[in-house]
């Protein structure tokens, strides 16, 4: 849809990651140690940083984040926020908003919403002028929403077949490349320390 153009210029995008991983999660035992899943952005809320930064096609110049945590004693061994909110300014005049929590008491979501010129994309609902849509209410997709944290849940396979004939083609994997991981890692540690020193933090700051 983006790709084609149904919402138009992107000028603000939020896709946020809620999954509460408690003692019930397989992975509880490492990630609420500081040295195993390091921030609740780094740990889980990187895959939504990851969709968010591959919508907008655009630099981050700028990051604002905040973290706080949940005052519940479940979520009481993780030893860092387990909860942070981000603002990224992007090079070419865009915001985007991304939320970790893996502090809640909810099922999974993974939230999206696009905000173009030509339309908007609310997780599984569209408006588009393009297209003609009732401008009183949301159009539906066909389209299944990822409503689990478990791995066997989510589509990577077609994504591990890319990488492995990625490297029988000795070839750039698309999308989900190298330079595109780095990226991602920049800004998360970019929010991470914005969220630690209070303070808005240029990626310029990042070699």
């Amino acid at each position: 849809m983006v790709q084609q153009g149904l919402l138009g210029e992107l000028h603000y995008g939020e896709v946020d990651y809620y999954h509460g991983i408690g003692p019930w999660y397989g992975q509880f035992s490492w990630n609420v140690k500081k040295d195993g899943g390091g921030s609740s952005l780094l740990s889980a809320g990187c895959h939504a940083m990851d969709a968010l930064l591959m919508l907008m096609d655009s630099e981050v110049e700028e990051v604002t984040s905040y973290a706080t945590r949940s005052k519940s004693p479940t979520f009481a061994p993780y030893e860092y926020p387990t909860t942070s909110t981000t603002i990224l300014r992007f090079k070419c005049g865009q915001f985007g908003k991304v939320s970790s929590v893996i502090d809640c008491v909810q099922p999974y979501y993974f939230h999206t919403h696009l905000v173009g010129s030509e339309g908007s994309l609310l997780d599984d609902k569209i408006h588009s002028a393009k297209l003609g849509t009732d401008k009183s209410r949301w159009s539906s997709l066909a389209t299944h929403l990822v409503d689990s944290g478990d791995v066997k849940d989510h589509p990577y396979q077609p994504q591990f077949q890319a990488f492995v004939d990625a490297i029988r083609e000795n070839r750039t994997m698309p999308l989900t490349n190298f330079d595109t991981a780095y990226e991602t890692h920049r800004v998360v540690f970019a929010a991470d320390r914005s969220a630690r020193e209070r303070r808005p933090v240029k990626l310029q700051e990042l070699a």
